[in-house]
């Protein structure tokens, strides 16, 4: 006679057991999921912001350029990134104006965009005021 039958098996013991921890664990999967999507899509919004006031600052540093010009390409490339309601300030820092009228070489621009997270990323459906953020570009004339 087999030793193995005297003893139920462990599975038949147990018959709930499954259901038990899937219910214990499948909320906190799901959490862990939709997190990391939400935090990758706030790192994305940000690099996104990031670059826009960066490539606008190039634009500003150039001899050519105005507060229109760079109000403009900071505009586009914002939108081409998805961005929406964010507000840009460009700043002559050495001569404290908000304009690049009667800039010289060698002077301090700054390109400032202020966004607003409740319109750059998906949980804005669950929570509605979720602050803003701010980035800042600092070059200097050619």
């Amino acid at each position: 006679m087999p030793h193995s039958r005297l003893r139920p098996r462990h599975d038949e013991l147990r018959p709930g057991a499954a259901v038990v921890e899937l219910a214990f664990v499948l909320p906190v999967l799901i959490a862990l999921v939709f997190g990391s999507i939400e935090l990758c899509q706030r790192i994305y919004t940000r690099q996104s912001v990031v670059i826009a006031a960066y490539e606008s600052c190039r634009v500003a540093t150039r001899r050519t350029s105005d507060t229109d010009t760079v109000r403009t390409a900071c505009e586009t490339l914002l939108e081409q990134q998805g961005i929406t309601g964010a507000t840009i300030q460009i700043r002559d820092l050495t001569h404290g104006q908000n304009n690049l009228n009667d800039i010289t070489t060698g002077d301090e621009i700054r390109v400032r965009i202020t966004a607003n997270w409740s319109e750059n990323v998906i949980s804005r459906y669950v929570v509605q005021d979720q602050g803003t953020f701010r980035v800042d570009a600092v070059m200097l004339r050619e």
